[in-house]
């Protein structure tokens, strides 16, 4: 395993927002981390001891704004996306593609929480948000990255997204040249030398890739507390969409790119009629919101589609039920909500799909409620009530309980003959591997570098660097979608299973 924790120091001062100073990089860690299940420190304990590894990179002058051939676009003016730093990520490679040629990359940030609301749960080791790369197949912690800018204090990174071709990597940082809450950045990292290739003033809480029908590419699409735009990592990661906050009619959440590639779905908590939250739905032609869905919840939060794309699955937060919304109409004014489920976990964030689409996973994060939630809850997809019908038993098959605390989200291994879903422990400091078929929890993987995790993407690289991003919190991607829609062919099928608190893993 190599280890590179990265300290950026600013040597000179900012004229005209340019930065032209160079970096100064160092790498180094222990095994160590509190607020961990025992069994994650004593894994931790036996890994191998880490190398230091030394890099220097030079800056390059950002872009001037608003030229013609510049940085900036429409889009970043929109929402006030300024690029901070341009710096030289080329140098040694970090880790080997050919010894490990199907990877995991998640987050792995420094804790977070308070006494007052579901405890603090923080890190000895990992101080600044950062990275985990670990082998896919075998387990094998691979390497592992954190970002220091100089600050006393560094906020948790809450996702990590990829590249469609695995080249670049997407997390929250924190840089003290950053005006916005938290000295909050865009790291932009190349995930060869683990190196930082860009800064960019904004804030982010998830990224995933998503694909856009219009114009035929793939972009990585970031949440950023309330703001949503997309960057082209084949045009120098520039933005090239995003959403006006004002056009949301209310407090924008998390966004999800749809499986036709023509509509994003974004989760927005205030500002409908009958309830407090609802889904805006956003044409990716124009980036502008076409419908909006009450989904008769209070606190909705992640969307799942079906392969097919006809059905999205929203998760609510505060009464712990999902919803189930009629997406096969051409017009998303004519979408309903059709069904109406317990999520059998309490404060569901994130959801997941089997391979086949008859059992939905709900993650229990304990969402607006103790905030320490560690089970899964699994739903047969043809036992939705009518919403009219709904009251808030009979839908569950079951409960499974993980132990990975504050759990709030889960990535499907692109192998579909492991069936593993992947669940990030972001207090914890670990990853949960689920067996989806027998419903257990076949394997414990600890943070390389003790620090929190919240899921990021599976990526499949060639022994020259060639990339592929197969599975993130948008679904499947690249040619893990072919497996997906295989798995999706006609079956012959019997009735629905009748729900039970004996069902199968109840209680586990």
């Amino acid at each position: 395993m190599k280890s590179v924790w990265t300290r950026l120091t600013m040597v000179a001062v900012v004229a005209l927002a340019i930065l032209t100073a160079g970096r100064f990089f160092t790498a180094m860690q222990t095994q160590a981390a509190t607020g961990q299940a025992p069994a994650a420190i004593a894994q931790q304990q036996a890994l191998p001891p880490a190398n230091v590894i030394v890099q220097v990179g030079e800056l390059a002058p950002a872009a001037e704004a608003a030229a013609p051939t510049g940085w900036d676009t429409e889009w970043s003016q929109l929402l006030k996306i300024r690029l901070m730093a341009q710096l030289d990520s080329s140098g040694e490679d970090a880790w080997s593609p050919a010894d490990h040629p199907l990877v995991y990359v998640t987050s792995q940030g420094p804790g977070y929480g308070s006494a007052a609301v579901g405890g603090a749960f923080l890190s000895e080791v990992q101080k600044a948000p950062g990275l985990a790369i670990i082998d896919a197949d075998t387990y094998e912690s691979v390497a592992t990255a954190q970002y220091e800018t100089g600050l006393e204090t560094y906020s948790e990174n809450h996702g990590l997204g990829v590249s469609p071709d695995g080249q670049w990597i997407y997390t929250q940082g924190n840089h003290p040249d950053s005006t916005l809450r938290g000295n909050a950045v865009l790291n932009i990292i190349n995930a060869r030398t683990l190196k930082l290739d860009k800064i960019i003033e904004t804030r982010v809480h998830h990224a995933r890739v998503i694909h856009n029908a219009y114009t035929g590419k793939d972009l990585v699409l970031i949440d950023g507390w309330g703001t949503f735009f997309a960057l082209d990592p084949e045009d120098d990661n520039r933005v090239v969409g995003a959403v006006d906050p004002a056009d949301l009619q209310g407090s924008g959440y998390l966004a999800f790119g749809d499986p036709t590639g023509k509509w994003l779905l974004i989760s927005v908590r205030t500002g409908f009629l009958e309830s407090d939250g609802g889904i805006a739905v956003v044409s990716l032609e124009d980036w502008k919101v076409k419908a909006r869905i009450n989904t008769h919840d209070g606190s909705p939060i992640w969307v799942a589609f079906s392969g097919d794309g006809k059905i999205a699955y929203v998760s609510d937060g505060h009464d712990s039920k999902v919803a189930k919304i009629d997406m096969s109409a051409e017009n998303p004014a004519m979408w309903r909500v059709t069904g109406m489920a317990n999520a059998g976990a309490i404060g569901p964030y994130g959801l997941t799909l089997s391979w086949d689409d008859t059992m939905l996973f709900t993650i229990g994060k304990g969402e607006a409620s103790h905030n320490q939630g560690k089970t899964v809850g699994y739903i047969d997809t043809r036992m939705f009530a009518e919403p009219d019908q709904y009251r808030g038993w009979g839908t569950v098959l079951g409960q499974l309980v993980t132990d990975c605390l504050r759990q709030d989200h889960a990535i499907i291994h692109p192998d579909a003959e492991k069936n593993e879903m992947w669940i990030s422990c972001n207090s914890s400091f670990e990853n949960v591997i689920v067996d989806m078929k027998s419903i257990e929890v076949k394997n414990r993987v600890p943070q390389p570098n003790g620090g929190s995790s919240h899921n990021g993407a599976f990526v499949a690289y060639g022994p020259d660097w060639s990339g592929e991003l197969l599975s993130d919190t948008n679904g499947f991607h690249g040619r893990a979608v072919i497996t997906k829609l295989q798995q999706l062919q006609p079956k012959t099928e019997g009735p629905p299973p009748t729900p039970t608190p004996e069902g199968p893993g109840a209680g586990k």
